[in-house]
């Protein structure tokens, strides 16, 4: 191994050489830590040696040997007779001698004579040439040997002798009696090797691997993996050797990033047993103790003090071994936990465990000393650990760890009750990674509901899982078992720590009073519907099949409660009004682990929703914000919340979240934002997992896509499998709803009229005919209209009008709108003025839109008649136009008459299909003309065209009903 680097070092040698050709003797202390490149030193002294026609003799002392009386004198007297010396410096019986176990290894006593003999052999010897001692590792050689050097050295400043001994620094304490004796002689010298620099590195990777100088960021990266140990470097050069990598063919390329393997452990390995023994035992402790390294628990493993402990982590860090209280690669540490015996690893983490816990280190810390233990000893605070851990794991998203911890929590449960919490804890857990893994628990969970182990909010979760699944039967058993076990505790034990708040309405109660709300409205009317219950506290009858129904493709759905032909029916009865965003509160709730504080304002919970708030609090403060009309407020806070682990990487909470995104999306009028969010959505979580709430992501995901005229993205949905059960509940009103209006755009008014009939139906019989739940008169009206029927359509819109009344709503809105459009255009101005102001109040953009457009068309329209507006609403149309994007006034001149036409067509709505239709053009010349345009007018979508185009249409384009 040729170390660079090394440059001062070697013209120290070779100098002190030359003098030792003239008869000046010398010695050298090559100092240095385990691996930093002493032998290599004394190799090419060697090779220098023997060039310059000097003698080179070379002794290696050993820990073997150490007991073996003048090993190194022996090596010698062997090296001179090959030499070609002929005097031996032993008598016969001084050969081979052993030290007797009882004797004091450090006093020898070694006769004058010897000692003489062999100073004056060696100096004999150097009268026929210039002789050079390497002696390497001499801090492992025995005593009677360094008694013989010392005299030796005290002897050879006037001879052609020259010695070099190689010593580690860990072990300058044990070489005290030479280092006094010849430190101070005129004729001694000291080298301290120290880690190789960037320089260095770069030279040995070059020299190595071929090519030029590798750059900086990699020299550091094998700098940092190697600690600038020459033996680590290269080891680590062996590995790169080892693998075939074309890339090194020809020296065309510089190397890449280390990549230790078997030659880099196996260094490792060298360097800690070629260390005193103190430093092995270190090393050690520092791998089992891993990121939970530090001095005073480090003291307190070894049992020795602190400066001992000090020592031995310097020198480590002086090998390259440590950085810190770290092994600079993984592999190091893996290494040296590989080398200590199985048993004896185990013992050692129990003891790590135990230690860690006393001092109060975080759970994840002391969990993975458990877990690395594998063993099954039971404890109460272990369990307790390993349950701290997995919520602090999941805390930060990773659920597979968190998972692992109460499994092995599970394994060591001390009696009945620990085992209930740590089963509830993984059924939530791995619920958060996929619900369609809930089966697997359910049925353990709702044992140890029956027999009174699960109570307050965790005899809750399996009823929420059991809600989302659509088990309504087993959920209302379970329930009735937690509703007794709450009324034998009384409300005064339970106490305010047994109440959470009520996302749906606010009120704050108990876990059960609050599950009992949730089935009400998941299933209306159920509290009417007594099931039989047996002891285990699941229902034997089911109310519901839990099959799957196809989408609107299967040619059968309507006959199962399907969106394409008859009316669903219900044996639902009466509930309640909520808010249209009541839907997504409750997939919120039932995906939570935690329960929000939906009781207090907007504001005052936005305040509270920290990064430190549960995921459902903060989630349900998105969904107020949506609700007050603040959907950018709540896709900007969404972002932020995206960059949380413990959101990010959890599929349940970041499929919810998406879902909440997509929802504010679409408030705002972003089509496309509101589809990706829609489908990432349902990729985290695979429809079949979403059980009866994927009504709601899917709806979203078409109804995006119908907005945005990409109906062939609605295509997967029209067959995707649902669950039957799914409408029996309020989650089929949005996905109705919004096939419905895919329908309504794909020219079949009559099958979109069904769908929205449907939904009244169903809010009918459920008594939630409200218009904040699904606005189906509005929706059917414009089926009605598409149709022609204008007749039947003002009479719905009327009907709507007397159930509204005075007050704002978006629904209001809209009812403007559809009875604007079944009158004649000259009544349309003040309907659609009234409808502009209402709907910019409440902030629904899309609808908002739309409204702007039928009042931009009708002014036109009026205009080209010749029919006089007032001012009023010639004014509203005129400041209207700004929504439309920065194309506007002037810049329309640009544009063609052509493009006009094509441009007034599309801010109608009309898909290019129906564009080319309109105006007898092919699709491909529409594309080109909306190009042309968005390059004009400088904008980037057909959502950014300005409403002033309408003033070139013809006629209006409702192709869509709306």
């Amino acid at each position: 191994m040729r170390v660079n680097e090394r440059d001062e070092e070697h013209h120290l040698l070779d100098r002190l050489y030359a003098d030792c050709v003239r008869g000046k003797g010398a010695l050298v202390l090559v100092q240095g830590p385990v691996g930093s490149g002493k032998t290599a030193l004394l190799q090419r002294l060697a090779q220098r040696t023997a060039d310059r026609g000097g003698l080179f003799l070379s002794v290696t002392a050993s820990a073997g040997e150490r007991r073996h009386m003048f090993g190194l004198v022996e090596q010698l007297a062997t090296a001179m007779r090959v030499s070609g010396a002929v005097a031996d410096p032993f008598a016969a019986e001084e050969r081979g001698a052993t030290v007797p176990a009882g004797d004091d290894e450090r006093n020898p006593l070694v006769p004058l004579g010897l000692l003489q003999r062999i100073s004056r052999t060696v100096c004999e010897l150097a009268e026929r040439q210039p002789l050079v001692l390497g002696v390497d590792d001499v801090h492992l050689a025995d005593e009677h040997s360094l008694q013989c050097l010392r005299y030796l050295i005290r002897r050879i400043d006037s001879s052609a002798v020259m010695i070099v001994m190689s010593e580690s620094s860990c072990h300058q304490s044990e070489l005290a009696p030479l280092h006094a004796e010849t430190l101070n002689l005129p004729h001694c010298h000291r080298i301290r090797l120290t880690p190789l620099g960037p320089t260095g590195v770069a030279e040995q990777l070059a020299e190595r691997l071929g090519g030029p100088f590798p750059p900086r960021r990699t020299v550091e990266a094998w700098a940092a993996v190697s600690g600038g140990s020459p033996l680590l470097l290269h080891a680590l050069i062996e590995d790169r050797l080892m693998e075939d990598c074309p890339a090194r063919s020809g020296g065309q390329s510089g190397p890449e990033d280390p990549a230790p393997g078997e030659s880099f452990r196996n260094a490792v390995l060298r360097c800690l047993h070629r260390c005193e023994p103190s430093m092995l035992d270190a090393a050690r402790a520092v791998a089992v103790f891993g990121e939970s390294a530090s001095l005073p628990l480090l003291g307190e493993f070894l049992g020795g003090d602190t400066a001992s402990v000090r020592r031995s982590l310097a020198d480590l860090n002086a090998a390259g071994l440590l950085s810190g209280m770290r092994f600079r690669h993984e592999q190091a540490q893996q290494a040296v936990l590989s080398d200590v015996a199985a048993p004896d690893l185990v013992a050692m983490r129990r003891r790590v465990a135990a230690l860690l816990h006393e001092r109060g280190a975080p759970a994840s810390e002391v969990a993975d000393q458990l877990m690395a233990t594998h063993d099954s000893v039971r404890a109460v605070w272990r369990v307790d650990i390993l349950r701290e851990a997995a919520r602090d794991a999941k805390h930060c998203g990773d659920l597979a760890r968190a998972v692992a911890y109460l499994r092995h929590a599970s394994a060591i449960c001390v009696d009945e009750t620990q085992e209930a919490q740590v089963t509830v804890a993984l059924a939530e857990t791995q619920w958060l990674m996929d619900p369609g893994m809930a089966p697997r628990h359910l049925h353990r969970l709702s044992r140890l509901t029956g027999a009174g182990l699960l109570t307050g909010e965790s005899a809750v979760v399996p009823v929420k899982q059991l809600l989302w699944r659509g088990d309504f039967a087993e959920a209302d058993g379970l329930l009735r078992i937690a509703e007794a076990g709450d009324t034998e505790a009384g409300d005064a034990e339970a106490g305010d720590a047994g109440r959470v708040a009520d996302p749906l309405t606010g009120t704050v109660a108990s876990a059960s009073a609050i599950a009992r709300r949730w089935l009400s409205f998941c299933y209306p009317g159920r509290a009417r519907i007594a099931f039989p219950v047996h002891a285990g506290g699941v229902a034997e009858d089911r109310a519901a099949d839990r099959g799957a129904t196809t989408g609107p493709g299967a040619p059968d759905a309507w006959a199962r409660g399907g969106p394409e032909g008859r009316p669903v029916t219900s044996s639902i009865g009466p509930g309640g009004p909520l808010s249209s965003l009541a839907l997504l509160r409750l997939a919120v709730s039932l995906a939570g682990d935690e329960d929000g504080d939906e009781h207090r304002g907007v504001d005052r919970m936005l305040r509270g929703t920290l990064a430190g708030s549960p995921p459902s609090a903060r989630f349900l403060s998105l969904v107020s914000l949506i609700h007050s009309h603040r959907p950018d407020e709540a896709l900007t806070r969404s972002e932020r919340l995206l960059e949380e682990p413990g959101i990010r990487h959890v599929p349940v909470r970041r499929a919810v979240l998406e879902t909440i995104r997509a929802v504010a999306a679409l408030r705002r009028g972003d089509a496309a934002t509101a589809g990706r969010s829609a489908r990432t959505a349902l990729e985290l979580v695979t429809p079949s997992s979403w059980g009866v709430v994927v009504g709601l992501p899917v709806a979203l995901a078409v109804e995006a896509a119908t907005e945005l005229g990409d109906f062939d993205g609605v295509v997967p949905y029209l067959n995707l499998p649902v669950p039957q059960v799914m409408f029996d509940t309020p989650f089929a009103l949005p996905y109705l709803r919004a096939f419905g209006r895919y329908h309504l755009a794909m020219a079949r008014p009559d099958t979109a009229l069904t769908n929205f009939r449907s939904c009244g139906d169903l809010m009918v019989k459920w008594g939630l005919d409200g218009t904040e739940l699904a606005d189906w008169r509005n929706d059917a009206a414009a089926a009605l209209l598409a149709m022609g029927d204008v007749g039947r359509a003002r009479a719905l819109i009327e009907e709507q009008f007397d159930r509204l009344g005075d007050g704002r709503s978006q629904a209001r809105g809209t009812a403007l709108r559809r009875l604007a459009a079944a009158g004649p255009v000259r009544d349309r101005p003040p309907l659609l003025h009234e409808a502009v102001r209402i709907l910019e109040a409440c902030g629904d953009r899309l609808e908002l839109r739309r409204a702007k457009a039928d009042l931009a068309a009708a002014w036109a329209a009026l205009e080209r008649s010749g029919t006089p507006v007032r001012e009023p609403y010639r004014t509203t149309h005129i400041e209207s136009t700004a929504v439309g994007g920065s194309g506007s006034g002037p810049e329309l001149t640009e544009l063609t008459d052509a493009e006009r036409r094509v441009g007034a067509l599309a801010v109608s709505g009309c898909t290019n299909r129906e564009i080319a239709g309109r105006l007898f053009i092919t699709v491909s010349t529409v594309e080109q003309h909306l190009t042309k345009i968005y390059r004009k007018l400088k904008v980037r979508s057909r959502s950014d065209l300005p409403v002033t185009l309408m003033e070139f249409a013809d006629a209006p384009c409702f192709p869509q009903g709306w």
